[in-house]
Formats: C-alpha cells, structure tokens, sequence
C-alpha cells in the first residue's frame, strides 16, 4: 500500500507541475494581451478567457498535491495536545470526510461536463471553445483528489484499526507536527 501512495505522490506532483504550468501560461498571454492593447489598441489571446480555465484547472490538479503533502490547513490548538492514537483516528475522520466531499463534488461536476458535452456547449467568446475540454481536465483534477483521498483514508483506517497510530500520523497527520516530532527524536538520540 505504501508503494501505491508513492506512485500517487509522484502522480500529483506532476499535476501540480501542470497547473503552475497552465497558470504561468495564462500570465504570460495576459501580459502579451496588455502590451497589444496598449499598442495597438487589439487584443489576439482571449487571455481572460484562457487564465479562467487555467485557474480552476490549476486549483483542480493543486488540491491532490496539498493534501499528499499535508500542506492544507488544520486548526492545530487542540489537535497537538491529544495523544497519538486520539490524532490518529481524528486524521482518519478528516480524510474520510474529505472523501466523501471530493466524491460529491466529482458527481456534481460530472453532471456538468456531460450536460455541456450532450448539449455541445461551447465558450461565449470569439474562440468558441467546446467547454468540455476544459472541464474535463478541471473533472480529471478532482477526481484524482477523489481517488486519493480515499486511498489515503483506507490506509489510514486500516492502519489505525491493526494498532500502528504511528504510521496513521506519520502519513496522514500534520506536516510542521511530524517534523518536530523527528526533529526533537533526533536532538535527544545525540
């Protein structure tokens, strides 16, 4: 299992690598629009049009690299003052409930990108771009973070359940919490 949660976190590296790189694109076309139109009075890249997908693309492919880095948020005030196990299974509960938003909002958005697909909907914009295309790949972003949140939440109740609260926290709970944990381990071996 920890091999398949690796594969994953190099998964969603690229990911995010490709959202930056959509963003970077946007702010690039965004830029070439203001000195064409400060120029020559026209405007050629429908910037605003392509750094709208880019955005929520980006947010999209970002979200599965946030959670398998543990760079989202948690009210840490009375998390750190709970003892390994109680972490443990409240790690488990977050992943879970993560899950089963991640899973909703898939569905929902699925929803949208076939209606606009059935219908053949198209951007309202000189581009006319097909509106599936973009929301497909926003689609595919959140159903990855689907996917791994809820392998992260069986790994984490499947090891909570055999007794190893360690590895639960170890995978599951806060970033700045394990690097103190290893950084104090490692000051007192000394």
């Amino acid at each position: 299992m920890t091999n398949l949660l690796q594969w994953c976190s190099g998964v969603s590296r690229w990911l995010a690598w490709l959202g930056g790189a959509a963003l970077l694109l946007s702010a690039g076309l965004i830029s070439l629009d203001v000195v064409f139109r400060a120029l020559w009075k026209v405007t050629y890249f429908e910037s605003f049009e392509f750094s709208t997908y880019a955005f929520a693309i980006a947010t999209a492919m970002g979200m599965s690299y946030a959670l398998v880095t543990r760079a989202h948020i948690r009210i840490e005030l009375l998390y750190v003052t709970l003892p390994e196990k109680w972490r443990a299974w409240l790690d488990v509960w977050s992943y879970a409930g993560l899950s089963v938003v991640s899973v909703v909002l898939v569905y929902w958005c699925a929803q949208t990108v076939l209606s606009n697909f059935q219908s053949g909907a198209r951007s309202n914009s000189s581009l006319s771009i097909p509106l599936v295309w973009p929301q497909g790949i926003w689609l595919l972003g959140l159903a990855w973070l689907a996917v791994l949140s809820t392998l992260y939440a069986v790994y984490g109740l499947a090891s909570s359940l055999r007794g190893r609260t360690s590895d639960t926290n170890r995978m599951l709970g806060m970033a700045s919490l394990q690097e103190e944990i290893e950084a104090g381990t490692g000051q007192e071996q000394r």
